[in-house]
């Protein structure tokens, strides 16, 4: 089979009923150009085309990597303060309700998605500490705090 050129150098063989078949090039694609001088015979010069430049979105920011712990932590300060006094649970019970609400909420992308993960991360620890934290504490110690939540007892 014959293989023939565009006009633009795409490869391509012709088929049967007429229609042309085009051949996958390389990846660097390669232009001939003809050029005539009075002096010799004809001459082929080729051409390697650039590749393609792809651009990805930067991820700079002011704080780097700080940025979506800090988002999430700002997310959950705003939540602490005016939607968690709304809820009429107390202790353990709202501890598991925003537990769940945050692994919920740490699915979504962005804004969201940073303070769900920060509520994870708190409501596990006090849900941690409040179940293992007074044990740990009488070992090390000898203090017996009876709160889980007795942050200022340090």
């Amino acid at each position: 089979m014959k293989i023939y050129k565009t006009k633009n150098g795409q490869p391509y063989i012709k088929l049967k009923n007429g229609r042309a078949k085009f051949i996958k090039r390389s990846s660097r694609s390669v232009r001939s150009k003809k050029i005539k001088s009075f002096r010799s015979k004809t001459k082929t010069r080729f051409k390697t085309m650039a590749k393609k430049k792809s651009y990805r979105k930067s991820t700079n920011s002011m704080f780097g990597n700080l940025n979506k712990p800090m988002l999430g932590a700002a997310g959950v300060v705003a939540y602490e303060s005016f939607i968690s006094p709304m809820i009429p649970l107390q202790g353990t019970a709202k501890d598991l309700l925003e537990l769940v609400g945050g692994l919920y909420l740490s699915k979504k992308q962005g804004f969201l998605g940073a303070t769900g993960k920060s509520l994870v991360v708190l409501n596990s620890y006090q849900l941690i500490s409040g179940l293992v934290g007074n044990k740990l504490s009488g070992l090390i110690t000898g203090n017996t705090s009876t709160s889980g939540y007795a942050y200022a007892d340090i």
